[in-house]
């Protein structure tokens, strides 16, 4: 083994719980109302999960996705 190689301690900087969001102007939540029904909540996520799913398809991923598929048997269930 080197004799040369030294041990480093670990730097405790993220590891400390932090008051606020990483980003403040980019941190937000979804406000729901309790005592809603299933669907009511499912449609409250299903905006945003919507937005991140067209940005997310694009013809790059959606190649890939098809490839990948045909290769391994896998199925696109479906694309917005």
């Amino acid at each position: 083994m080197d004799s040369n190689l030294t041990e480093t301690k670990p730097l405790n900087g993220w590891r400390r719980h932090s008051p606020q969001p990483s980003l403040p102007e980019a941190n937000g939540s979804v406000p729901i109302k309790k005592g809603l029904g299933f669907w009511r909540k499912m449609l409250a996520f299903s905006g945003p999960g919507y937005l991140i799913a067209v940005g997310y398809m694009d013809p790059g991923n959606w190649a890939t996705d098809l490839a990948g598929g045909s290769r391994f048997g896998y199925t696109l269930l479906s694309v917005i």
